[in-house]
């Protein structure tokens, strides 16, 4: 693979003191590929002429422009490392629109969307700021909750003002912007979704596996390094402490393999993975609409991807708080928080945003004289850990029960017990939105399939029905 499918930003936030380390080493050697060259700044001044494509046609966007340069190639043939932060402070400043501004641009974003063919969006750490979840570059005096993003504390050397928001990637919930994007999926409106987050809040919030792109990995996400088979789990994968240590220390389900299995998390230096990058490229070359939230667009290879977009003179709107490289050559910038945006949005295509539930699959296997409970993705048949424990109580024989507290889930059936037979199970999970155990009682016999659902900001209990 090239070395220009490397990503330029530390992702992984236990390894960040060792990983600035070998950043500065690496960046030394780089130092005479870095000079050969061209960051998106000397573009910018090199192509004068906007090339944002169609009219708007509204006065909110931006004017065609002369013939854009060619399309940049996929990827790129050199690595174009960026600086971790910002250094300039006027490139930390965040704009606002007033209200009658924001409103004319939501208009037109609106009707773009309703006429596009191909709207795609691509996501940065700004849209999981209203979740609890930090950035990595708003400077000093963002008036996120959050506070400063993560590069601009390292630089400054200095902690999380105090009073700023922070929460876990697995305790976040999936914002009014995470859902609104599954809305507009369902609607046939937006076709697929490029993110260079790692917090997996858009797989959690139901978008279909196949419609993203996941460009800096999943921090719920591990794969076999010998079959490539998929893993999610309902905790933190990444376990070593060294940055370019990817093994998890568990092994591949199936045991004709069982190779190890690696975190899916990306760092500074190593290589993106080329599926889901070659995949955001084919869908920017398909878009004639790209809906950028929440991205300062610094970070190659994966900005290239709404900039190969405007480079094929196509729509790209810019939904961030600070100025972006591409914000010269884009069609239409909002300088708006982006559930703001997106809650606009929405409101104007007469649409509802779905609250966010949460949707897990099990299955319940009696065969061999054993009964196993195994957690399954909902999307793909391979094994989703979401269990914490399982406890069994029989009915029939001498009402033993039985407390699993660890993969595999299963047990033997005790003495006298015989298919079909009832029994009160009672799910143990991960805990994470203080949701309650899940109580099936059942009488089972062979192999059943159960859908679980249950919505963290409504409460109650559990909904389980036969899948």
């Amino acid at each position: 693979m090239s070395d220009s499918t490397k990503c330029n930003e530390v992702i992984s936030e236990e390894s960040l003191e060792e990983t600035i380390k070998e950043q500065n080493e690496l960046s030394r050697n780089l130092a005479a590929m870095i000079g050969a060259s061209l960051n998106l700044d000397e573009k910018s001044a090199k192509h004068k002429k906007k090339p944002p494509g169609k009219s708007p046609g509204k006065s909110t966007g931006k004017s065609p422009a002369e013939p854009a340069p060619a399309r940049k190639a996929k990827p790129t043939t050199t690595p174009r490392p960026s600086a971790p932060n910002i250094d300039d402070d006027k490139d930390k400043k965040e704009f606002f629109e007033n209200p009658e501004e924001l409103s004319c641009k939501l208009d037109t974003l609106a009707d773009w969307i309703k006429e596009s063919k191909h709207c795609i969006v691509f996501t940065g750490a700004g849209i999981s700021t209203s979740t609890g979840i930090p950035d990595f570059r708003s400077g000093m005096n963002t008036v996120l909750k959050t506070g400063p993003g993560k590069w601009e504390l390292q630089a400054k050397g200095v902690a999380a003002p105090k009073g700023s928001i922070k929460k876990s990637y697995l305790k976040a919930i999936p914002s009014a912007s995470h859902m609104a994007i599954v809305k507009l999926h369902k609607e046939g409106l937006v076709k697929f979704v490029v993110s260079q987050n790692t917090d997996g809040l858009h797989l959690r919030s139901g978008i279909k596996p196949e419609l993203l792109a996941e460009l800096h990995g999943n921090t719920n996400l591990e794969k076999c390094s010998k079959c490539g088979t998929k893993y999610l789990r309902d905790f933190r994968t990444r376990s070593s402490k060294k940055v370019h240590d990817h093994k998890t220390g568990r092994h591949c389900d199936n045991l004709k393999c069982r190779g190890d299995l690696v975190d899916s998390i990306i760092n500074f230096g190593e290589s993106l993975p080329e599926k889901e990058l070659n995949k955001g490229f084919e869908e920017a070359d398909k878009s004639d609409l790209c809906i950028v939230l929440g991205s300062s667009l610094r970070v190659t290879p994966a900005a290239d991807i709404p900039e190969n977009v405007i480079r094929n003179r196509q729509r790209v709107v810019i939904c961030n708080l600070q100025k972006t490289p591409l914000n010269d050559h884009c069609a239409l910038e909002i300088h708006a928080q982006i559930d703001e945006v997106m809650v606009g949005v929405m409101k104007r295509l007469g649409l509802d945003i779905p609250a966010f539930t949460i949707n897990r699959r099990l299955a319940v296997d009696v065969s061999d004289g054993k009964i196993s409970f195994q957690g399954l993705d909902v999307a793909r048949e391979t094994p989703y850990s979401f269990l914490r424990t399982v406890k069994v109580t029989f009915r029939q024989g001498s009402g033993d029960s039985v407390l699993l507290t660890r993969e595999p889930f299963v047990t033997p059936l005790p003495p006298g017990v015989t298919q079909p037979f009832k029994a009160d199970i009672i799910l143990g999970l991960q805990g994470h939105y203080n949701e309650p155990d899940i109580k099936i009682t059942e009488e089972f016999n062979g192999k059943t399939l159960y859908m679980l659902s249950y919505r963290p900001r409504d409460g109650g209990d559990w909904k389980v029905t036969r899948n």
